[in-house]
């Protein structure tokens, strides 16, 4: 039998699985208490049998590296907490960068040199997911994974946040890629698992442009979930430039009388406020949740001179949920850490150990049901993490920890794509010098925000000469975009959005006279 064909009746089967019990709002709740009662015993269930017990595991070489055993982190649980066995581990050097966890990177250390992939941070211990081959670009396979079990329990998240914190409001849409991006495709599943709906599916990407693998396992997966009784739409092509499209959407449901609920970037919102505005559109009383980039006040007022709404939320491709909306938030973009799953401690970028300037993001998965295991991985992100009692009902279940102006500060974030230092520093510094002259130096990208959109310059010098600007822009994206149909889909977006263009000047410098490849410039998302 051909192997896709296998594949898909394995697809149509999980899912008939998947959705034929519908999560309860009192089981949601139950599973966050329960695994935050025994987050301790869940961190070194993952640590004895995903990293002390795989032989294979980038973290159990690292650790070996520093002479670290099992009994030395369950003894320091024991007495510091995980939080604090995490920091413990930090100070030993037990830690990764975001560029090492996606396998771009090698892990360096004194006396200790690991080149790894994507794949050997794969969790060993979980094995229940689907997992389908599309064709990627320049011919290289892009792994989906579907993982049915862990999306299933972030439905607890989407379904407290509907009945709990006022967000059950139907007819909700999304505004987000098809596969290979995973943002839709996950808000699709988990919100199947709580017995919600996804009423419209409007997508920046043409799945008439992309490999027929990748249209046919969307395809598969919307017709086997509304077989089983899920109400899930049909994905539509919307790119960027018709942000018209989804104002209109939202103004017919204003005017019905139930205004909508959307999911989509933070910048694709804007265009869409913008859009309707610029038309004339009623879209008052539409909630709006944003994410993919820094959710910031000037983003906040355009959306709420349209008359609707924006939350935020904060997650990660690989593992999901990071953040739950606060019900009652002191900041605009203030989220709880579902520390259920998840522990956060803050530490100085790799590469700046004793800055204590910026307090970096590394994080820790705590659960045997994660695909993806992660031990003080660094996430390029930075804000501010506070103990928190906000009487919402996230505080209610325990989740007391709260984030907010929470920014990057090695990966660019815009248009709810995001490309990582290692690709920012091949552009700047070997691609464009080969290509247009100059040297490393003379090469800088810059982020800033400008009447709430994220915008990128290409900075070069004026020492480089007359260059073709058009051509500087397609170099640029064809760079960013050849690394797989991931960050190809990316380059697609920003190229729709007219997100990236050439200024000449000198490129900026850090107050210990550096040039880093990115810098972020005072009102940015990111400063």
């Amino acid at each position: 039998m051909d192997s896709d064909l296998i594949v898909g009746l394995r697809f149509l089967w999980a899912l008939r699985r998947y959705v034929e019990h519908t999560l309860t709002l009192e089981e949601a709740e139950e599973q966050i208490r329960t695994n935050l009662l025994h987050r301790d015993a869940s961190f070194l269930q993952v640590m004895r049998r995903g990293v002390f017990g795989h032989a294979p595991s980038p973290y159990r070489k690292l650790l070996a590296h520093y002479g670290i055993t099992y009994e030395d982190v369950a003894a320091w649980v024991r007495t510091e907490g995980v939080e604090g066995t995490l920091g413990i581990l930090y100070d030993a050097g037990v830690y990764v960068t975001l560029d090492q966890f996606k396998g771009r990177a090698p892990i360096e250390r004194p006396g200790f040199s690991l080149v790894t992939e994507a794949s050997d941070f794969d969790s060993p211990i979980f094995t229940n997911y689907f997992a389908a081959e599309t064709g990627g670009s320049g011919g290289t396979p892009r792994r989906i994974r579907v993982d049915l079990d862990a999306l299933g329990y972030e439905a607890a998240y989407a379904l407290i946040a509907a009945r709990r914190l006022g967000q059950e409001i139907e007819p909700y849409a999304v505004w987000r890629p098809i596969p290979p991006a995973a943002a839709a495709l996950k808000d699709v599943l988990r919100r199947a698992k709580a017995g919600l709906s996804i009423d419209r599916w409007f997508s920046q990407t043409d799945p008439r442009m992309l490999g027929s693998r990748q249209a046919a396992f969307t395809t598969m997966m919307v017709r086997t979930l509304r077989m089983w009784g899920a109400r899930v739409a049909v994905p539509e092509y919307v790119p960027t430039e018709q942000a018209s499209v989804v104002a209109h959407w939202l103004a017919e449901q204003t005017a019905a009388g139930h205004p909508g609920h959307m999911s989509l970037g933070a910048s694709s919102a804007i265009r869409a406020c913008a859009a309707a505005q610029d038309l004339g559109l009623d879209i008052s009383g539409a909630l709006l949740r944003v994410g993919g980039e820094p959710h910031t006040e000037a983003k906040a007022q355009i959306i709420r001179q349209a008359g609707a709404r924006s939350i935020n939320s904060y997650a990660m491709s690989e593992v999901g949920r990071i953040g739950v909306t606060c019900g009652n938030p002191s900041a605009l973009d203030q989220v709880h850490l579902v520390a259920d799953k998840m522990a956060l401690i803050q530490r100085p970028p790799s590469g700046h150990r004793g800055d204590d300037s910026i307090g970096a993001f590394y994080l820790t998965t705590l659960l045997p049901t994660l695909p993806k295991l992660m031990l003080n991985v660094e996430t390029g992100d930075y804000g501010v993490v506070e103990e928190r009692d906000c009487g919402c009902p996230w505080g209610a279940l325990g989740l007391h920890t709260c984030i907010h102006t929470i920014r990057s500060y090695e990966k660019l974030t815009t248009e709810g794509m995001h490309f990582t230092a290692v690709d920012l520093l091949n552009l700047v510094e070997v691609v464009l010098p080969g290509r247009f002259g100059g040297a490393p130096a003379d090469y800088q990208l810059v982020e800033q925000e400008e009447d709430g959109l994220a915008r990128v310059s290409l900075i070069v010098s004026p020492r480089v000469g007359a260059v073709d600007e058009a051509a500087l822009v397609e170099v640029a994206l064809r760079t960013l975009g050849a690394r797989n149909a991931g960050t190809g889909m990316m380059a697609e977006i920003w190229q729709q959005a007219g997100t990236l263009r050439v200024e000449r000047r000198e490129p900026y410098m850090t107050g210990a006279a550096k040039i880093q490849p990115l810098h972020v410039r005072k009102g940015a998302p990111t400063e």
